[in-house]
């Protein structure tokens, strides 16, 4: 199973694609600016509340825009 939302927000920052598939969410948030001005993506993972479950790296990432 695998459901693909993707929310318009009113302003780019709060343009969210959110993903769910087995055994967690994916959620990818565009359009937000780190403090020094430069385009940032974050993605969160959030793992199902089942036990056989296990996220192996970290949760919240981020895509910064180099140059």
């Amino acid at each position: 199973m695998k459901t693909v939302m993707f929310y318009k927000g009113k302003i780019q920052s709060d343009d969210l694609l959110h993903i769910e598939t087995e055994g967690c969410v994916v959620n990818i948030r565009v359009g937000l600016h780190d403090p020094e001005g430069r385009e940032v993506t974050a993605i969160e993972i959030l793992t199902d509340y089942d036990p056989s479950c296990e996220l192996d790296g970290s949760v919240n990432n981020r895509v910064i825009k180099k140059g």
